[in-house]
Order: structure tokens, then C-alpha cells, then sequence
């Protein structure tokens, strides 16, 4: 890319150096700064999706717990399937019947979740975006770290529940990790005051 900007730079090519100039903030002395947080949802969205995102959760919890021996709360539904099996055989692109509360809940918890996580803060600077980064891969290693010790140490049908809650465990030890970082920030900052 800066092999890119300089070449279009030395050339004064305005139309190819927009797109670049669009997507990142430029020093053409250090030829690039960093990448502009364009990737963020506004912060409006943030409290609307950390609520259903804990009701998505509470609820998801709730019915697990109910659903335990045997499936109390249903809402069985025809719907389309790409894959399903009915008894040993496996079939492809057809209509089978479901249970879709576990369904609506994995959605909802998973747009929100992601939502929240990526809503711009009230105040968004490079502070937040470097916290945000680092909270983002530390989760990404944590996550993969205990994924693997499952691998090694976990087998069979509750592999196959340590898979399923794995959907979820990036996103929450992301926002955990960014938010609990940018209150011990906030702290230490009101703190020096």
C-alpha cells in the first residue's frame, strides 16, 4: 500500500489517491498513521444492543436449564433446511420440523453481541481504538488457547457442546476484556484528576 501511495503521490494522480485518502489518515513525511474507524456502528446503537444482548443471553440460559431432560419450552416450526437428518439417513434442501427457539436466540445474542462490541464509544480516540485491538486479539488468543486444551482433553457429545458454546465465547471474552479495560482507564484517568 505504500508503494501504492507513493507512486500516486509522486504522480499527483487525484482520482486514484482518493480511495486511499478515504480509508486511511496520511503523513506523507511518515507516508502513513494509522487506519480511519470507519468499520465502527454509531454509538446510538449501544444500550439497545447491550439489552438484548443480556435478555438474548438471561434467556438462552433460562431454557437450557428448563430444556435440560427434556424439551418443556417449544416452539416447533417447518422450515427450510440446506442439511437435516431424519433418523440415520441425511437429506439435503428440504423442509423439516424444529424446534427454532435456540435458533431466534443464537441470532439475536450473535447481532447484538456483535453490535455492541463494535458501537463507537461516546468518545472514540486512538485510546479506545489501541484498547479495542488489543482487548480484540487478547480475546482471540484466550479463546483459541482454551478451544485447543478442549480439544485435547474433551471428547465425544460434549465436544460437541464445547463447539457450540464456542460460537459465543469470542465475542464475550472481547467484550468483557474492552469494556473492563476502558473502566480501569476511566478510573485511573478520574483518579489523576
Amino acid at each position: 500500500i505504500l508503494i501504492l501511495v507513493d507512486f500516486f503521490y509522486k504522480l499527483k494522480c487525484k482520482v486514484c489517491l482518493s480511495f486511499y485518502i478515504e480509508n486511511f489518515t496520511f503523513d506523507f513525511n511518515s507516508k502513513f498513521i494509522s487506519m480511519k474507524a470507519n468499520y465502527l456502528f454509531p454509538h446510538f446503537f449501544k444500550n439497545g444492543s447491550g439489552a438484548l444482548l443480556v435478555a438474548s443471553f438471561l434467556a438462552f440460559l433460562i431454557i437450557s436449564f428448563i430444556n435440560r431432560e427434556q424439551e418443556v419450552i417449544q416452539l416447533p416450526v417447518n422450515v427450510f433446511a440446506l442439511i437435516f437428518d431424519s433418523g440415520l439417513e441425511i437429506n439435503y434442501f428440504g423442509f423439516t420440523e424444529n424446534n427454532i427457539i435456540d435458533e431466534i436466540l443464537t441470532a439475536i445474542f450473535i447481532a447484538s453481541g456483535i453490535v455492541f462490541a463494535f458501537s463507537k464509544e461516546k468518545i472514540e480516540d486512538e485510546m479506545v481504538s489501541k484498547i479495542r485491538l488489543e482487548s480484540l486479539v487478547w480475546a482471540t488468543y484466550v479463546n483459541y488457547g482454551i478451544l485447543l486444551l478442549c480439544v485435547i482433553f474433551i471428547f465425544g457429545f460434549s465436544f460437541l457442546q464445547v463447539m457450540q458454546y464456542n460460537m459465543f465465547t469470542l465475542l464475550l471474552f472481547f467484550i468483557i476484556r474492552f469494556h473492563w479495560t476502558l473502566y480501569k482507564n476511566t478510573e485511573l484517568a478520574n483518579y489523576e484528576e
